[in-house]
This record gives C-alpha cells, sequence and structure tokens, in this order.
C-alpha cells in the first residue's frame, strides 16, 4: 500500500497557506518559481537559446512581464526543445500528456509523479473546502481513449481507509444521455466530474424524461460554463456546479470559492497572470488573457504560457483566503465573435433552449465574416424550429449580423470529448 503521508500533509499546507499572510505565500510562490526558472534556462534548449535567465521575478515587475510569453505554436513546433537535459529523481516518472481537444493541432506536455500529485491535491482541496462526503458515488464523465466499458476504482483521501472510500466509474463521455442517467440511477445522491456541453446534454434529457437523480456537486472541467446550463442543472438534479479552470498544459488554474463564488488561483501550484491586450497586468474588473507558470511543470518548462482563456480579474475574496481571484471566466479567443462596435466576446446564446428546441446538440453558431453568421446544425429543421431558433439568436446577434442555417452531416465531438456551440472561423 502507498504511503499517503506526503499527500496528506501536502494537503495540510494548503489549508494553511490559502489563509496565510499575503507576503507568505508570495514568498513561497517565489521560492518555487526561482528553482523553475533556473531549472528552465540551465537544462534545456528552448530557455537557453533566449539569453540570460530573468533577475526579477516579482510577477507585475517590469523584468517579469518583458519576458517573451510561449505560445502554442511553440510548444507544436519546438517540443523537444522544451525537454531537459536532467532534473531531480525526486520529481518521479515521467508521463506524456496531449492538449489536444479545443482547437489546433495537438500539442505535447510531458509531467512528473510530483507535478500530477500537486494537481490531485488541488482536488483533494475542493473536496475539503466543499464538504465532499467521500463515501458517496462519483461519476467522471470524460474522453476515455481506448476504453469501451466503464471503469471503476476509489475516490477521495487515500489515507482514510478504501472501505470508506465511495466508488468512482469512469464512463466515456459520448456515451448517449439516457445510459448516462442509467447508470446513475439507483443509487442515491451522487456526484458528477464532467464538461458543461455534457452538463446540458444530461440536464435537457433529464428535464424531457421521468428521469429523478440527485447530483449534489457537479464538478464542471474543461469548456465555458453557462449561465443558462448552472441553472438547467439546478432544476434538473438540485445541483450545484463547481467550475474549475484547469488544463493539459496549466494543470489545475482555479476552482471556484463554496462562499463567494468566486475563482481561487492555486497560487501554490501556478502563477496564473491575467495580461490585458496591451501586456499589462488586468486590475480587479478587466478583462484580459490568462497567462501561466505551472510551478511543478520541470519535465516541460513553461514559463508565461498564453493559454488561450481569457478572464476578468476578481478582487479580494471576502471567505479570508488571500489566494488572488478571477471573477469570471469569459472562453477562449477562436469561439468568441468580434463584433462591430469593436468588442470581442462570446455571443450571449441560450445554449439550454436551443439544444430543447432542435432535440439534440448537434449545433454551432459560426462566425464567417464580420456580420455574417452560420449556425450549423444535423438534422432537417421543422418551420417551427427553425423560427424559434433564427428567433433567438437574431435577438442576441443586435448589431447587424446577417444570419442563415446550414445543415451539415455531422458535427461530432473534438478528440478531447468538448463540443463548442460558437466558434470564429475570421482567422483573427
Amino acid at each position: 500500500m502507498p504511503d499517503w503521508k506526503l499527500a496528506h500533509d501536502y494537503l495540510e499546507s494548503l489549508l494553511r497557506s490559502e489563509r496565510a499572510g499575503p507576503d507568505e505565500l508570495s514568498a513561497y510562490q517565489s521560492k518555487l518559481l526561482r528553482r523553475l526558472v533556473d531549472h528552465a534556462f540551465d537544462e534545456t534548449p528552448f530557455y537557453a537559446g533566449r539569453g540570460g535567465k530573468p533577475a526579477d521575478l516579482a510577477p507585475h515587475s517590469p523584468g517579469w512581464l518583458s519576458q517573451p510569453c510561449v505560445s502554442r505554436s511553440d510548444l507544436v513546433e519546438n517540443f523537444d526543445a522544451f525537454r531537459p537535459s536532467s532534473f531531480s529523481r525526486l520529481h518521479g516518472v515521467i508521463t506524456p500528456l496531449s492538449t489536444g481537444g479545443s482547437t489546433g493541432p495537438a500539442a505535447r506536455r510531458d509531467t512528473t509523479s510530483l507535478e500530477a500529485l500537486a494537481r490531485l491535491l488541488a482536488s483533494y482541496r475542493m473536496y475539503r473546502n466543499w464538504t465532499f462526503d467521500q463515501s458517496r458515488p462519483f461519476f467522471v464523465f470524460r474522453k476515455l481513449a481506448g476504453e469501451n466499458e466503464p471503469r471503476r476504482d476509489k475516490w477521495g483521501f487515500p489515507w482514510n481507509g478504501e472501505s470508506n472510500l465511495g466508488d468512482r466509474t469512469w464512463i466515456d463521455i459520448a456515451t448517449p444521455a439516457a445510459e448516462q442517467l442509467q447508470a446513475m440511477s439507483g443509487q442515491g445522491p451522487v456526484y458528477v466530474n464532467t464538461l458543461p456541453s455534457n452538463i446540458l446534454r444530461l440536464s435537457v434529457a433529464a428535464l424531457r424524461s421521468d428521469v429523478r437523480i440527485s447530483i449534489p456537486f457537479i464538478v464542471s472541467v474543461g469548456e465555458y460554463l453557462a449561465p443558462e446550463v448552472r441553472a438547467a442543472a439546478q432544476e434538473a438534479f438540485g445541483s450545484t456546479i463547481i467550475d474549475s479552470f484547469a488544463s493539459a498544459e496549466g494543470g489545475v488554474i482555479a476552482v471556484q470559492c463554496p462562499e463567494a463564488g468566486l475563482y481561487h488561483i492555486q497560487s501554490e501550484q501556478v502563477l496564473a497572470e491575467i495580461i490585458s491586450l496591451h501586456g499589462k497586468p488586468c486590475a480587479p474588473g478587466e478583462a484580459g488573457e490568462v497567462i501561466v507558470t505551472p510551478l511543478y511543470g520541470y519535465a516541460t518548462p513553461l514559463i508565461r504560457y498564453r493559454s488561450g482563456d481569457f478572464a476578468e480579474a476578481g478582487p479580494a475574496c471576502p471567505c479570508g483566503r488571500v489566494l488572488p481571484t478571477i471573477s469570471r471566466l469569459l472562453g477562449r479567443r477562436e469561439h468568441m465573435f468580434a463584433f462591430p462596435d469593436g468588442t470581442r466576446r462570446l455571443p450571449e446564446l441560450d445554449r439550454v433552449r436551443i439544444t430543447q428546441t432542435l432535440g439534440h446538440d448537434q449545433w454551432v453558431l459560426v462566425q464567417r465574416s464580420k456580420t455574417g453568421a452560420e449556425f450549423r446544425h444535423t438534422g432537417v429543421l421543422t418551420a417551427a424550429a427553425r423560427q424559434a431558433v433564427t428567433g433567438s439568436l437574431e435577438s442576441t446577434l443586435v448589431h447587424g449580423f446577417q444570419l442563415r442555417c446550414a445543415q451539415v452531416d455531422a458535427l461530432p465531438l473534438t478528440s478531447g470529448g468538448k463540443r463548442h456551440f460558437t466558434l470564429n472561423e475570421m482567422g483573427n
């Protein structure tokens, strides 16, 4: 049986550090950041080719902000240059990851046992802060590569003993919603971890059937979570959704606060900056791109990696935790529309209403030109459905967009099991 003392002690340290003084948290993060930067510039060709390592690592300092960001294309085109010549054996075994699942070519990313543990402990902190009952069944609906049958294990704090932990069932996200609901039925209250598009799929299916399942908590990951999807899950299952901001590159970046609803950045394992289009740090209430530096990313160091996700910087949280916050997650650039008034944002669609009208979720609204949008869908639209959908969309696209509908043969899930309901094809 593994010795889980390290994990237990690390969790206890996280519960202390989130309520420590701001200076103490900053010093802790700075120590990890200096070690990572030294390692990256000393051991990897990519950073060694950038010249001298930065002397000032204060996140908002001119020296730090002058460091060029790493892009996804850097990682895709130069992966071998990110691989270090050596690092401490204390980091454990290297495991390859893939960032494929949204748009663009897949990027490789290696992780280590220590980094994987840090990511796991962010989930453990969430379980503790949200008071999960770890004896309950937990269902994970995600993309399962090469697996056709559900698999089961235990979840929760392993040091509590396996007999005290609930069963966790892993089911591929492409499984029809009715089968997902059937798997959860008859087990009393259960927990769920899945993508927002699947929360939508499950909620709509449950609301149009006589299925009654209690899901106190749903952990939402991997996609933009729309307000109407939260409301549908509350109506269908009585659920509170805990939105978690995470990525293959950055790990667990931020998790919603149980008291205030803000997103607490997991500063003990990632430096997350919110940077404006002008390269300046965003003040609370301002929006920008999230730039991440995973502090345990020794196998593939990513210093100031452009995540492609946009967010609004948050204020100090009234809950008493000192972790910096994000007020809102705004989505990815490639899913935002460029409106004629100069703003760029996600269109305010009612994903639930459109899905209920069509009877399925195989649709997407695409910006094709400055004022041209196309609603793509599978299956034939009845006249009533067409009128309802176009009426809803035209009221959303109030800036003179010309809207057309286009039937397509298929709109499959991405390689990561995601479904995006908006897309910008303008290439900028």
